[in-house]
């Protein structure tokens, strides 16, 4: 384990003198204390007692500070027998394919009594095969038992895959995407699931057919599979379990980068390829699928357990792409995405958590194109306005040709600190055409800290950007609404959601300026003329009010207009009897769960058009930039850190320097180039903008 694996290391020394030295480093010192590197001429029985004793020590520790990633270097290791995974835990192979790494078989066990695993979050495996075969025997099943951000990708799964613990485990999961199983998959208890772009080769034989809302996307089936059980069956099923939805392709997706090893011995990163209106996997026997493969020391920088904002600042800013290994990093200051094409991708539950004197965020992007950002757990242990940022206010940039990509991101408001926190928006969408693929937005409703007046936060997702497309959004308790859509031409493919438990009275819940009660869990603006949403689970539960009873007028607002569409959106009865509920599904149909005894009853609407003709609307037009002007004439902003003075070089005349905060406020203007004394400016981050009436030269962060 941890065996000794030589590459080159290029190190840039932030000295400003740009030395570089190549040393030979080891799996340890690349990637740090929480990342294990497996060979399959390791012994097999201390892997096992390693990943299984990490296992056993964490069974309960949901809120815990440990992370950890395990890798397995192509070959098999079905001699170590059955890994259980931890929270905070993600184990992957380091082959080209998922056939390259052979593990005998995975559990996640419930860590609450009776089989429940409804807690069993935070846990992921990726890019492996489980090896074998399963009988009628429940031990020989692939028990990936889990709730929420808990994803499968990239798997060849030999098993039957179990979604729940044994048979009477009770669970509120999950995801699987980009992935293959040569049985079946599903569940008895799962209260909804979603699959993406896989083959199932015995669909959910033996199973239920769906629990409250169980989805396929872009999913193929074995020739055997009655398709009649996997498919729309909204207006048939009749009852609260047994829901299945289906749409067929995937109109835009990347999959997530993921890390393996070369055929030269260096660890890489490969980016899939966009794919458009597609089925199935994006990976092949013999053939990885389409993308780009990165060089891991080369292209970017390992941060590990230890490493500042400002370090990751200067690497980004370098033209380093990150890899974040498993651990909780405070910072100081948010990291600052201005580069097209950036890779930021965890690994391990790797945890960002802007520090107290960050009030911003823990990761800002620019309007620009192509950024990946994945495999991220965002923590408020502090208060901050948002916890990930993608695009400044009113971005108008068209990113269609290369979008952005937010996968497997997972964001916590509450629970882990004794101390009150407040984050307006946990998601902030302000560019076009992002690609979201599987959220899980929380604010949390048990751990510490948690309280309506503790852990407080507006709303889990804000999209301003248009042509945003989300798949497999899980969204839960926050005080106003879930998910507020301000952008035009929005899709969102399957909707997890809950109630806030512990509103305290109505009246501190109303909606519309005080006019309507609650807040609806999912909110298209009253101005969108087109959007299009599907496959949504919503469910009420004030469990936790302290007798209050709570009524929440729509469960969906979204505007009469013809070009929105509603498919299979339904609300389900979690409340305390006789504490309120959902008044309508969406837009005052559809009478709902509200003063509706007993647990499990469903109210749903298969199809929902406006009738009102929407206004035309087009894709704005993006205003000129100055990109040729800064070809021709280029804009040196410099020094950078500046500690007294910063200078300005162009031949450009008629040029005016603004400086601004993090927040886009301006805190300085001044016509000409002179020197700017920065001595009265405090420490930190600043965006410098250089323009002409001809449009903007340059734009550029500066350390201070």
């Amino acid at each position: 384990m941890k065996n000794v694996h030589f590459l080159l290391l290029v190190l840039i020394n932030f000295c400003f003198i740009g030395n570089i030295n190549a040393q030979t480093i080891s799996d340890a010192d690349l990637f740090g204390p929480n990342v294990y590197i497996f060979s399959p001429t390791d012994n097999m029985t201390t892997i096992r007692t390693t990943i299984n004793n990490i296992h056993d020590q964490m069974l309960h520790d949901q809120f815990s500070t440990k992370r950890y990633a395990f890798y397995f270097k192509p070959g098999d290791y079905t001699q170590a027998g059955l890994l259980n995974i931890a929270y905070y835990t993600h184990i992957g192979g380091l082959g080209k394919l998922p056939y390259d790494v052979r593990i005998s078989n995975v559990y996640t066990p419930a860590p609450l009594p009776n089989n429940n695993a409804t807690c069993t979050f935070w846990r992921s495996a990726e890019n492996f095969t489980v090896a074998g075969t399963s009988t009628g025997d429940m031990n020989t099943w692939f028990q990936w038992a889990v709730s929420q951000a808990a994803p499968l990708r990239r798997i060849n799964s030999e098993r039957r895959a179990h979604y729940q613990w044994w048979y009477d485990g009770w669970c509120s999961g999950g995801f699987t995407g980009d992935s293959y199983f040569k049985d079946r998959a599903g569940s008895w208890s799962q209260q909804q699931w979603y699959f993406r772009n896989s083959y199932v080769e015995l669909g959910s034989k033996d199973y239920s057919a769906g629990g409250w809302n169980l989805c396929y996307q872009g999913v193929q089936f074995g020739p055997t599979v009655n398709m009649a059980n996997h498919s729309d069956n909204w207006t048939t099923s009749g009852g609260a379990w047994n829901n299945v939805s289906r749409v067929e392709t995937t109109p835009i997706v990347r999959e997530k980068p993921f890390l393996f090893l070369g055929d030269d011995g260096r660890y890489k990163i490969f980016r899939p390829a966009i794919r458009t209106d597609s089925k199935g996997t994006s990976w092949k026997p013999g053939n990885m699928g389409e993308g780009d493969t990165f060089d891991l020391i080369n292209d970017f920088y390992v941060v590990k357990p230890g490493t500042s904002a400002q370090t990751m600042n200067q690497q980004l800013s370098a033209g380093k792409n990150l890899f974040i290994t498993p651990g909780m990093y405070e910072l100081s200051e948010p990291l600052l995405v201005n580069r097209q094409n950036t890779i930021i991708l965890g690994t391990g539950y790797a945890t960002l958590i802007p520090a107290a004197s960050d009030t911003t965020s823990a990761i800002v992007v620019g309007d620009v194109d192509g950024v990946t950002i994945a495999s991220l757990l965002f923590d408020a242990h502090f208060s901050s306005r948002t916890l990930l940022q993608v695009g400044s206010k009113n971005a108008a940039a068209d990113h269609s040709a290369n979008p952005t990509l937010l996968a497997d991101l997972f964001f916590r408001v509450g629970g882990f600190v004794n101390t009150n926190v407040n984050v307006d928006i946990a998601l902030e969408i302000n560019s076009s055409d992002v690609i979201g693929d599987h959220f899980w937005i929380w604010r949390a409703d048990h751990g510490q800290g948690v309280g309506w007046f503790n852990n407080t936060s507006k709303n889990g997702l804000v999209v301003n950007g248009n042509f945003v497309t989300i798949y497999g959004l899980f969204n839960e308790h926050f005080q106003q609404y879930g998910t507020l859509w301000n952008g035009e031409k929005g899709r969102l493919y399957f909707y997890q959601n809950e109630t806030p438990y512990d509103v305290l009275k109505q009246s501190d819940y109303m909606s519309h300026e005080g006019t309507v009660k609650g807040y609806a869990a999912y909110k298209v603006a009253d101005n969108v003329n087109y959007h299009e949403a599907s496959m949504m689970g919503i469910y009420d539960v004030f469990v936790n009010t302290q007798g209050a009873q709570i009524a929440v007028a729509n469960s969906i607002e979204v505007p009469n207009s013809k070009g929105i569409k509603v498919h299979n959106a339904c609300d389900v009865r979690i409340s305390t009897d006789n504490m309120g509920g959902f008044q309508n599904v969406i837009n005052g149909q559809i009478p709902s769960t509200y003063y509706v005894n007993g647990a499990g009853k469903r109210y749903y609407v298969v199809d929902f058009t406006g009738t009102q003709d929407p206004q035309p609307w087009q894709r704005p037009v993006q205003a000129t930039t100055g990109v040729l002007l800064t070809e021709l004439n280029p804009v040196h902003v410099y020094p950078n850190p500046v500690v007294n003075e910063l200078f300005i070089d162009t031949q450009e005349t008629n040029v005016r320097v603004e400086i601004s905060d993090m927040t886009g406020k301006r805190l300085y203007s001044q016509a000409g180039v002179n020197p700017i004394s920065m001595v009265s400016f405090d420490k930190g981050m600043y965006i410098i903008t250089v323009s002409t009436n001809k449009g903007i030269l340059k734009t550029v962060k500066i350390i201070k």
